[in-house]
Protein backbone atom coordinates (compact mmCIF):
# COMPACT_ATOMS: atom_id res chain seq x y z
CA UNK A 1 0.00 0.00 0.00
CA UNK A 2 1.03 3.51 -0.74
CA UNK A 3 -0.48 6.00 1.75
CA UNK A 4 0.41 9.62 2.85
CA UNK A 5 0.08 11.36 6.01
CA UNK A 6 -1.05 14.55 6.53
CA UNK A 7 0.88 15.94 3.41
CA UNK A 8 1.08 19.50 3.20
CA UNK A 9 3.52 21.24 0.12
CA UNK A 10 3.99 24.60 -1.72
CA UNK A 11 5.18 26.28 -4.10
CA UNK A 12 6.56 29.12 -2.96
CA UNK A 13 4.03 31.02 -1.25
CA UNK A 14 0.79 29.03 -2.97
CA UNK A 15 -0.30 25.96 -0.95
CA UNK A 16 -1.08 22.92 -2.98
CA UNK A 17 -1.54 20.01 -0.63
CA UNK A 18 -3.39 21.23 2.53
CA UNK A 19 -3.30 18.37 5.22
CA UNK A 20 -3.80 15.24 2.39
CA UNK A 21 -4.46 11.66 3.95
CA UNK A 22 -4.51 9.22 0.73
CA UNK A 23 -4.01 5.44 0.25
CA UNK A 24 -4.07 3.26 -2.57
CA UNK A 25 -4.03 -0.22 -1.95
CA UNK A 26 -2.11 -2.95 -3.94
CA UNK A 27 -3.82 -4.50 -6.34
CA UNK A 28 -6.28 -1.84 -7.46
CA UNK A 29 -6.32 0.74 -9.98
CA UNK A 30 -7.05 3.88 -8.15
CA UNK A 31 -8.49 6.97 -9.88
CA UNK A 32 -7.15 10.33 -8.40
CA UNK A 33 -10.28 13.02 -9.76
CA UNK A 34 -10.04 16.47 -9.76
CA UNK A 35 -9.88 19.48 -12.31
CA UNK A 36 -6.62 21.39 -13.12
CA UNK A 37 -4.90 22.92 -10.32
CA UNK A 38 -6.44 20.64 -7.91
CA UNK A 39 -3.29 19.18 -6.92
CA UNK A 40 -3.45 15.71 -8.42
CA UNK A 41 0.04 15.89 -10.04
CA UNK A 42 1.51 17.18 -7.04
CA UNK A 43 0.21 14.83 -4.56
CA UNK A 44 1.59 11.99 -7.39
CA UNK A 45 5.37 13.11 -7.36
CA UNK A 46 5.45 12.64 -4.30
CA UNK A 47 4.56 9.28 -4.38
CA UNK A 48 8.21 8.19 -5.62
CA UNK A 49 9.94 11.04 -4.57
CA UNK A 50 9.83 13.72 -7.18
CA UNK A 51 8.91 15.99 -4.54
CA UNK A 52 9.38 16.51 -1.15
CA UNK A 53 6.92 17.29 2.00
CA UNK A 54 6.81 20.11 3.35
CA UNK A 55 5.09 18.51 5.96
CA UNK A 56 3.79 15.00 6.53
CA UNK A 57 4.94 11.99 5.62
CA UNK A 58 4.83 9.48 2.75
CA UNK A 59 4.49 5.84 3.33
CA UNK A 60 5.30 2.68 0.75
CA UNK A 61 4.37 -1.03 1.92
CA UNK A 62 4.82 0.05 5.98
CA UNK A 63 8.52 1.59 5.47
CA UNK A 64 8.65 5.08 5.39
CA UNK A 65 10.29 7.14 2.46
CA UNK A 66 13.63 8.45 2.85
CA UNK A 67 15.05 11.56 0.67
CA UNK A 68 18.51 10.34 0.58
CA UNK A 69 20.10 8.98 -2.98
CA UNK A 70 20.30 5.45 -2.00
CA UNK A 71 16.49 5.33 -0.71
CA UNK A 72 15.18 7.46 -3.43
CA UNK A 73 16.83 5.13 -6.36
CA UNK A 74 14.79 2.14 -4.48
CA UNK A 75 11.62 3.84 -4.09
CA UNK A 76 11.66 4.82 -7.94
CA UNK A 77 12.63 0.57 -8.52
CA UNK A 78 8.82 -0.64 -7.04
CA UNK A 79 7.41 3.29 -7.64
CA UNK A 80 6.86 3.77 -11.36
CA UNK A 81 6.22 7.19 -12.95
CA UNK A 82 4.52 8.39 -16.27
CA UNK A 83 4.29 11.71 -17.21
CA UNK A 84 1.40 13.67 -18.40
CA UNK A 85 3.74 15.10 -21.15
CA UNK A 86 6.01 11.74 -22.66
CA UNK A 87 8.63 14.46 -24.44
CA UNK A 88 9.37 15.05 -20.59
CA UNK A 89 10.56 11.46 -19.98
CA UNK A 90 11.69 10.29 -23.71
CA UNK A 91 15.14 10.67 -23.83
CA UNK A 92 16.62 7.94 -26.55
CA UNK A 93 16.37 8.51 -29.80
CA UNK A 94 14.97 5.04 -30.96
CA UNK A 95 12.03 3.02 -29.07
CA UNK A 96 14.58 0.39 -28.02
CA UNK A 97 17.01 2.87 -26.63
CA UNK A 98 14.42 4.79 -24.33
CA UNK A 99 13.21 1.77 -23.22
CA UNK A 100 16.05 -0.22 -22.10
CA UNK A 101 17.90 3.01 -20.94
CA UNK A 102 16.28 2.32 -17.12
CA UNK A 103 17.31 -0.88 -16.88
CA UNK A 104 20.52 -0.38 -18.10
CA UNK A 105 21.55 2.51 -15.62
CA UNK A 106 20.12 -0.41 -12.98
CA UNK A 107 23.18 -2.45 -14.73
CA UNK A 108 20.31 -4.99 -16.29
CA UNK A 109 21.30 -5.57 -19.50
CA UNK A 110 19.10 -7.92 -21.08
CA UNK A 111 16.99 -7.78 -24.08
CA UNK A 112 14.42 -9.81 -23.27
CA UNK A 113 12.99 -7.03 -20.59
CA UNK A 114 12.95 -4.67 -23.34
CA UNK A 115 10.75 -6.76 -25.92
CA UNK A 116 8.50 -8.22 -22.84
CA UNK A 117 7.89 -4.53 -22.16
CA UNK A 118 7.10 -2.96 -25.68
CA UNK A 119 4.74 -6.31 -26.03
CA UNK A 120 2.87 -5.22 -23.36
CA UNK A 121 2.23 -2.02 -24.63
CA UNK A 122 1.37 -3.20 -28.14
CA UNK A 123 4.34 -1.80 -30.12
CA UNK A 124 6.39 -4.27 -31.14
CA UNK A 125 7.90 -3.72 -34.44
CA UNK A 126 8.50 -0.26 -33.11
CA UNK A 127 11.87 -0.98 -31.81
CA UNK A 128 14.04 0.93 -34.34
CA UNK A 129 11.53 3.85 -35.08
CA UNK A 130 12.70 7.38 -33.75
CA UNK A 131 11.26 8.74 -31.08
CA UNK A 132 10.38 12.28 -32.66
CA UNK A 133 7.99 10.38 -35.30
CA UNK A 134 5.84 8.71 -33.27
CA UNK A 135 2.10 10.19 -32.73
CA UNK A 136 1.56 11.47 -29.00
CA UNK A 137 -0.47 8.18 -28.47
CA UNK A 138 3.07 6.17 -29.65
CA UNK A 139 5.07 8.32 -27.66
CA UNK A 140 2.84 7.82 -24.32
CA UNK A 141 3.13 3.89 -24.93
CA UNK A 142 6.97 4.42 -25.12
CA UNK A 143 6.63 6.60 -21.49
CA UNK A 144 4.71 3.65 -20.23
CA UNK A 145 7.38 0.62 -21.40
CA UNK A 146 9.94 2.59 -19.59
CA UNK A 147 8.39 2.53 -16.52
CA UNK A 148 7.85 -1.34 -17.16
CA UNK A 149 11.09 -2.64 -18.06
CA UNK A 150 11.69 -1.29 -14.72
CA UNK A 151 10.11 -4.08 -13.25
CA UNK A 152 7.91 -2.08 -10.72
CA UNK A 153 5.28 -2.77 -7.96
CA UNK A 154 3.54 0.56 -8.40
CA UNK A 155 2.87 2.66 -11.55
CA UNK A 156 1.93 5.75 -11.28
CA UNK A 157 0.17 7.90 -14.08
CA UNK A 158 -0.49 11.08 -14.61
CA UNK A 159 -3.13 12.34 -16.75
CA UNK A 160 -2.44 9.62 -19.57
CA UNK A 161 -5.61 10.17 -21.69
CA UNK A 162 -4.53 13.97 -22.18
CA UNK A 163 -4.39 15.00 -25.51
CA UNK A 164 -5.91 11.22 -26.85
CA UNK A 165 -8.18 10.88 -29.34
CA UNK A 166 -11.33 8.47 -29.27
CA UNK A 167 -9.08 5.63 -30.64
CA UNK A 168 -6.49 6.73 -28.13
CA UNK A 169 -8.33 6.73 -25.28
CA UNK A 170 -9.73 3.04 -26.23
CA UNK A 171 -6.44 1.90 -26.28
CA UNK A 172 -5.36 3.15 -22.66
CA UNK A 173 -8.32 1.44 -21.62
CA UNK A 174 -7.05 -1.73 -22.68
CA UNK A 175 -3.63 -1.21 -21.81
CA UNK A 176 -4.64 -0.60 -18.19
CA UNK A 177 -6.78 -3.73 -18.11
CA UNK A 178 -4.00 -5.66 -19.29
CA UNK A 179 -1.88 -4.66 -16.75
CA UNK A 180 -4.30 -5.43 -14.06
CA UNK A 181 -4.76 -8.45 -14.52
CA UNK A 182 -1.03 -8.64 -14.80
CA UNK A 183 -1.20 -7.95 -11.15
CA UNK A 184 0.25 -3.94 -11.71
CA UNK A 185 -1.03 -1.31 -8.88
CA UNK A 186 -2.07 1.64 -10.52
CA UNK A 187 -2.57 5.06 -9.49
CA UNK A 188 -4.33 6.87 -12.08
CA UNK A 189 -4.85 10.80 -12.19
CA UNK A 190 -7.51 12.15 -14.62
CA UNK A 191 -10.24 14.51 -15.00
CA UNK A 192 -12.16 12.37 -17.48
CA UNK A 193 -15.02 10.56 -15.82
CA UNK A 194 -15.57 8.69 -18.61
CA UNK A 195 -12.23 7.20 -18.71
CA UNK A 196 -12.42 6.60 -14.67
CA UNK A 197 -15.43 5.10 -14.72
CA UNK A 198 -14.00 2.36 -17.52
CA UNK A 199 -10.80 1.08 -14.96
CA UNK A 200 -11.10 2.70 -11.92
CA UNK A 201 -11.25 0.60 -8.88
CA UNK A 202 -11.70 3.25 -6.36
CA UNK A 203 -11.92 6.76 -6.72
CA UNK A 204 -10.32 10.22 -4.72
CA UNK A 205 -11.38 13.29 -5.31
CA UNK A 206 -9.17 16.20 -5.02
CA UNK A 207 -10.46 19.72 -4.60
CA UNK A 208 -8.43 22.79 -3.77
CA UNK A 209 -5.27 20.46 -2.34
CA UNK A 210 -7.96 18.85 -0.15
CA UNK A 211 -9.35 14.73 -0.36
CA UNK A 212 -13.27 15.81 -0.60
CA UNK A 213 -14.61 12.35 -1.70
CA UNK A 214 -13.16 8.38 -1.52
CA UNK A 215 -15.29 5.32 -2.79
CA UNK A 216 -15.49 2.42 -4.81
CA UNK A 217 -18.26 4.44 -6.88
CA UNK A 218 -18.63 8.02 -7.88
CA UNK A 219 -20.72 10.79 -6.76
CA UNK A 220 -21.69 12.68 -9.91
CA UNK A 221 -23.27 15.50 -8.34
CA UNK A 222 -20.21 15.91 -5.91
CA UNK A 223 -17.54 15.18 -9.16
CA UNK A 224 -19.48 17.99 -10.79
CA UNK A 225 -19.25 20.90 -8.03
CA UNK A 226 -15.73 19.86 -8.19
CA UNK A 227 -15.06 20.62 -11.87
CA UNK A 228 -14.61 17.63 -12.90
CA UNK A 229 -15.37 16.76 -16.58
CA UNK A 230 -18.47 14.55 -16.82
CA UNK A 231 -18.08 13.51 -20.33
CA UNK A 232 -21.31 11.74 -21.59
CA UNK A 233 -23.34 12.19 -18.39
CA UNK A 234 -23.61 16.61 -19.08
CA UNK A 235 -24.85 16.56 -22.56
CA UNK A 236 -24.16 20.00 -23.26
CA UNK A 237 -22.91 20.26 -26.77
CA UNK A 238 -20.96 24.00 -26.57
CA UNK A 239 -18.18 24.87 -28.38
CA UNK A 240 -16.56 28.03 -26.38
CA UNK A 241 -14.07 29.75 -28.08
CA UNK A 242 -11.46 31.95 -26.71
CA UNK A 243 -8.94 33.81 -29.12
CA UNK A 244 -5.73 34.65 -27.63
CA UNK A 245 -5.78 37.85 -27.38
CA UNK A 246 -8.72 37.62 -24.85
CA UNK A 247 -9.20 36.74 -21.03
CA UNK A 248 -10.00 33.69 -20.81
CA UNK A 249 -13.44 33.60 -18.35
CA UNK A 250 -14.33 31.51 -15.37
CA UNK A 251 -16.11 28.32 -16.50
CA UNK A 252 -15.24 24.06 -16.01
CA UNK A 253 -15.35 22.92 -19.49
CA UNK A 254 -14.99 18.85 -19.78
CA UNK A 255 -12.04 19.60 -22.03
CA UNK A 256 -9.45 22.15 -23.51
CA UNK A 257 -8.24 22.47 -26.78
CA UNK A 258 -5.14 24.74 -28.03
CA UNK A 259 -4.73 25.66 -32.06
CA UNK A 260 -2.54 27.67 -32.83
CA UNK A 261 1.19 28.85 -30.95
CA UNK A 262 0.13 31.54 -29.61
CA UNK A 263 -2.95 30.30 -28.21
CA UNK A 264 -0.37 27.81 -26.86
CA UNK A 265 1.46 30.25 -25.01
CA UNK A 266 -1.79 31.86 -23.28
CA UNK A 267 -2.65 28.50 -22.10
CA UNK A 268 1.14 28.42 -20.72
CA UNK A 269 0.71 31.51 -19.23
CA UNK A 270 -2.81 31.15 -17.60
CA UNK A 271 -1.13 27.76 -16.00
CA UNK A 272 -3.78 26.09 -17.96
CA UNK A 273 -3.10 22.25 -19.89
CA UNK A 274 -4.98 21.44 -22.82
CA UNK A 275 -6.89 18.11 -23.10
CA UNK A 276 -6.81 18.43 -27.32
CA UNK A 277 -3.36 19.57 -28.55
CA UNK A 278 -3.83 17.91 -32.64
CA UNK A 279 -6.25 18.44 -34.70
CA UNK A 280 -7.69 20.71 -32.26
CA UNK A 281 -10.69 21.64 -34.25
CA UNK A 282 -12.21 18.50 -35.73
CA UNK A 283 -11.76 17.14 -31.97
CA UNK A 284 -13.30 19.62 -30.60
CA UNK A 285 -16.17 19.96 -32.36
CA UNK A 286 -16.92 15.64 -31.69
CA UNK A 287 -16.23 16.31 -28.31
CA UNK A 288 -19.25 18.49 -28.35
CA UNK A 289 -21.22 16.87 -30.39
CA UNK A 290 -21.16 13.91 -28.04
CA UNK A 291 -22.38 16.38 -25.68
CA UNK A 292 -19.70 18.00 -24.15
CA UNK A 293 -18.57 22.11 -23.54
CA UNK A 294 -15.43 22.36 -25.02
CA UNK A 295 -13.13 25.46 -24.84
CA UNK A 296 -11.31 26.05 -27.44
CA UNK A 297 -8.10 28.85 -27.24
CA UNK A 298 -7.26 29.82 -30.61
CA UNK A 299 -4.93 31.89 -32.55
CA UNK A 300 -6.77 35.37 -33.47
CA UNK A 301 -6.61 35.10 -37.00
CA UNK A 302 -7.77 31.27 -37.11
CA UNK A 303 -11.19 32.75 -35.35
CA UNK A 304 -12.95 33.19 -38.64
CA UNK A 305 -12.01 29.90 -39.65
CA UNK A 306 -12.96 28.39 -36.62
CA UNK A 307 -16.32 29.96 -36.68
CA UNK A 308 -16.90 29.32 -40.03
CA UNK A 309 -16.27 25.25 -39.66
CA UNK A 310 -18.02 24.60 -36.25
CA UNK A 311 -21.28 26.23 -37.87
CA UNK A 312 -21.81 23.37 -40.32
CA UNK A 313 -22.34 21.34 -36.88
CA UNK A 314 -25.18 20.75 -34.94
CA UNK A 315 -23.34 22.08 -31.17
CA UNK A 316 -23.81 25.67 -29.80
CA UNK A 317 -21.06 28.17 -30.31
CA UNK A 318 -20.07 30.64 -28.52
CA UNK A 319 -17.16 33.13 -28.91
CA UNK A 320 -15.69 34.96 -26.43
CA UNK A 321 -13.93 37.93 -27.44
CA UNK A 322 -12.85 41.11 -25.58
CA UNK A 323 -13.87 43.80 -27.80
CA UNK A 324 -14.88 46.60 -25.77
CA UNK A 325 -14.70 46.08 -22.20
CA UNK A 326 -18.58 45.25 -22.16
CA UNK A 327 -20.00 41.89 -21.81
CA UNK A 328 -22.87 41.43 -24.79
CA UNK A 329 -24.32 38.66 -24.49
CA UNK A 330 -25.87 37.95 -28.10
CA UNK A 331 -28.88 35.63 -29.44
CA UNK A 332 -28.94 31.64 -28.09
CA UNK A 333 -28.66 30.08 -31.25
CA UNK A 334 -27.74 26.23 -31.52
CA UNK A 335 -26.74 24.97 -34.88
CA UNK A 336 -25.65 27.04 -38.20
CA UNK A 337 -25.43 30.50 -35.72
CA UNK A 338 -23.36 31.55 -33.06
CA UNK A 339 -23.62 33.50 -29.88
CA UNK A 340 -21.27 36.26 -29.89
CA UNK A 341 -19.60 37.58 -26.79
CA UNK A 342 -17.49 40.25 -25.85
CA UNK A 343 -15.70 40.26 -22.68
CA UNK A 344 -13.42 41.89 -20.35
CA UNK A 345 -11.33 40.80 -17.17
CA UNK A 346 -12.32 43.97 -15.22
CA UNK A 347 -16.30 43.14 -14.82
Amino acid sequence: MIETRDLWFAYSNNTVLKGVNFRAQKGEVTILLGKNGAGKSTLLMHLNGLLKPLKGEVWVDGAKVRYDKQSLMELRRKVGFVFQNPDDQIIAPTVWQDVAFGPKNLGIEDDRIVEEALKAVGLEGYENRLCNGLSGGEKKRVAIAGVLAMKPEYIIMDEPTAGLDGVGLKSMVELVEKLRREGKTLIISTHDLDFATEIGDKFVMLSDGRIVYEGDSIDYSLAEECGIRLGIFGRRRELVVIPHTSPIPELHPDFVAVMGRNARQKLEDEGLEADILTASLERSILRAISGNTVLLVCSQEMLDVVRREALNFPIKLRIVDGVDGVLKEGDDKVGGEATWSSYSSQQ
